[in-house]
């Protein structure tokens, strides 16, 4: 039996001249499924950041699509007393930030103003956040890498695990933003898109303790107490990455 590709005589699975398999035939659909499934998630792929880039990228995808308006700037009208009041963009003025800066900032406001949260900040976001979490996953893989100083771990295990956990945390935030987008369409959806929220949120916390227990074999009780500070730890980077990413495209306007 030769290798259907050079010809060469077949002296097992795979041709020793060209590797072609030696089983070539037409797959079927449930073969196509189960190798691009096993081609996103296989635990062996060398570094698994196929999936994580695939699922990244449809939840940022689709958040581009949703129908989505955030008032990121509202000024309050009433005086308070020893404060400087804002009440439109010209008032704004940060201190340590010199003329030039401020000249900007008074801008981007003016622009953010006039989109609304609209399109073209919601637009440039979307472009800027999937750059913004390539900055933040190394950060985070570094602190937890901290946590679990001794014995000591490589960052790459860390970087690795942080990527599969981010996966499945895209995963449900897809599910999340997609009944956002329902409850928009359909009011009457709406407890039910709040309901969804909270115990997706539970179970990325549950989801997130129980594979640090699994990949990193310490105690329940220390795995718990070191998942709920890097959780804090987490709220507070992303928190300030997603304000970045704000500025950012208010820069950009």
């Amino acid at each position: 039996m030769n290798c259907k590709n050079c010809d060469a005589p077949l002296l097992g699975r795979y041709c020793v001249n060209c590797s072609q398999a030696a089983d070539v035939h037409v797959p079927s659909t449930k073969e196509l499924f189960h190798e691009l499934l096993e081609g996103l998630t296989h635990s062996d792929s060398r570094p698994p950041f196929r999936l994580y880039l695939i699922v990244s990228i449809l939840f940022f995808l689709i958040a581009s699509f949703l129908h989505t308006r955030v008032q990121l700037i509202q000024f309050d009208n009433t005086a308070s007393p020893g404060l400087r009041q804002v009440t439109s963009c010209s008032d704004l003025n940060i201190g340590f930030f010199s003329a030039r800066w401020n000249q900007r900032f008074k801008h981007a406001c003016d622009e953010v103003v006039r989109d609304n949260g609209g399109h073209n900040t919601m637009q440039i976001v979307a472009a800027t956040a999937p750059k913004a979490m390539f900055l933040f996953l190394p950060l985070i893989a570094f602190l937890h890498m901290l946590f679990y100083w001794r014995p000591r771990h490589r960052y790459a295990e860390d970087l690795l695990f942080l990527v599969h956990l981010h996966a499945f945390f895209f995963s449900l935030a897809i599910l999340y933003v997609l009944s956002l987008e329902a409850a928009e369409s359909w009011p009457s959806f709406k407890p039910a898109s709040n309901s969804l929220g909270t115990v997706l949120g539970w179970w990325a916390f549950l989801y997130s303790v129980v594979a640090m227990r699994r990949v990193f074999q310490r105690s329940w009780i220390g795995t718990f107490f070191k998942a709920c500070a890097l959780f804090l730890l987490y709220t507070v980077l992303l928190g300030a990455t997603v304000a970045a990413v704000f500025v950012y495209a208010a820069l950009q306007l």
